[in-house]
């Protein structure tokens, strides 16, 4: 949305410390548990689920001239503002987002999802391929790998905001049991536990058909300069590509050491991934 649609329009009263972040990582779910909370009557759900308000290269962001600016926010009603930005925790694509937040006076509760590193990258690297298969993508990539270290992304935060303003889900769990993890979100946040959805499905998963992506070919055209190249996307089912064993091996040896830390810190356990104590 264009930000001279709200530049004659006042930012809605939010308290520094009602704010959401489901900060990533990518491809662990993030989109799925934004639908689910954003049916609780006490948070109000960004205009658009990943804003990318504080990232610097994230194209897909939405423009707005104050970050308030990005919910109807009513405080008769509404205990929290949500949004849900994987760009956050691309360290070091995007080197200063923590800072940023920190800088703008709010106090939010951020939410990290993690999944296994190596599924999380064939993931990413999957749909990365579907969405520019004209380009050739490295697996082994920094970038990718980066995005795995979740001790490092959320280190980058701590230093800034304290330790119980997080709460770190699993995705095998939360696919396993998502109301069992709501209930964990809802007393993160002191909310009421009586709001669950209907159903729960997999939103935004890797492989999609060609009729659900309008709104994502929408939202990431600035990435393929121009309408036209958006529309000679082939979104047609590919083969998924996995890691090698050597592969792996590799990106093990990268992550043990922050992996351990991880688990220590945040209660992850990292041993099912293939990391020992």
């Amino acid at each position: 949305m264009a930000a001279s649609q709200y530049s004659q329009v006042a930012a809605p009263p939010i308290p520094d410390d009602a704010y959401v972040m489901i900060i990533g990582a990518m491809k662990c779910g993030t989109t799925s548990l934004f639908e689910y909370l954003k049916a609780h009557p006490a948070i109000c759900p960004a205009i658009d689920k990943e804003p990318e308000y504080f990232s610097d290269n994230q194209a897909h962001g939405v423009a707005v001239p104050y970050y308030q600016h990005l919910w109807h926010f009513d405080a008769g009603r509404h205990r929290y503002a949500m949004e849900a930005s994987t760009g956050y925790t691309k360290f070091p694509e995007e080197p200063d987002v923590p800072r940023k937040i920190h800088a703008s006076g709010i106090q939010p509760r951020f939410i990290y999802m993690v999944r296994d590193p190596f599924q999380r990258i064939e993931s990413e690297y999957d749909f990365l391929q579907r969405l520019y298969p004209q380009e050739r993508f490295d697996i082994e990539s920094d970038l990718l790998l980066q995005k795995s270290n979740y001790y490092r992304q959320l280190e980058r935060f701590r230093a800034f905001f304290p330790r119980e303003h997080f709460l770190v889900l699993d995705f095998a769990e939360f696919t396993a049991d998502p109301r069992a993890v709501l209930m964990r979100v809802y007393d993160f946040l002191g909310l009421d536990k009586h709001y669950f959805p209907k159903r729960f499905k997999v939103r935004n998963p890797t492989q999609r058909k060609v009729g659900s992506l309008g709104r994502l070919k929408q939202r990431w055209s600035a990435f393929r300069k121009g309408a036209r190249q958006a529309k000679q996307r082939d979104f047609s089912p590919k083969a998924r590509v996995s890691l090698t064993a050597a592969q792996k091996s590799e990106i093990h040896s990268a992550l043990a050491h922050d992996m351990q830390r991880f688990q220590q810190e945040y209660g992850i356990d990292v041993t099912k991934w293939g990391f020992t104590d």
